[in-house]
């Protein structure tokens, strides 16, 4: 039987010297906020992003959510990444399963 080779890819930057990865800035709140949720196709996730939604209206006072949908592996379309960009102050995503 002939030996295979398997690559195991790992999902983070490859950074140099003392390169740091710039992380998005954070909120100083979330009261009042708009919050994205991109569904990425996983099994519970509907259940998961009612729970979120109705947590962070409860208890820290997110005013509106602005929910997405797209095919697994495949990204979000064009329009709802720009959307987000404009309307989000946050977003949510890859969460799920």
């Amino acid at each position: 039987m002939a030996e295979r080779e398997i690559e195991v890819l790992l999902p983070t930057p490859e950074l140099e010297g003392d390169q740091q990865v710039r992380l998005a800035p954070r909120l100083e709140a979330l009261a009042g906020s708009t919050i994205g949720l991109i569904n990425n196709g996983w099994l519970s996730l509907d259940t998961t992003y009612d729970e979120f939604q109705r947590l962070l209206r409860s208890q820290w006072e997110v005013r509106e959510f602005i929910v997405k949908a797209k095919a697994k592996s495949s990204p979000l379309p064009q329009a709802d990444l720009e959307e987000l960009a404009r309307r989000a102050h946050a977003v949510i995503t890859g969460l799920g399963n």
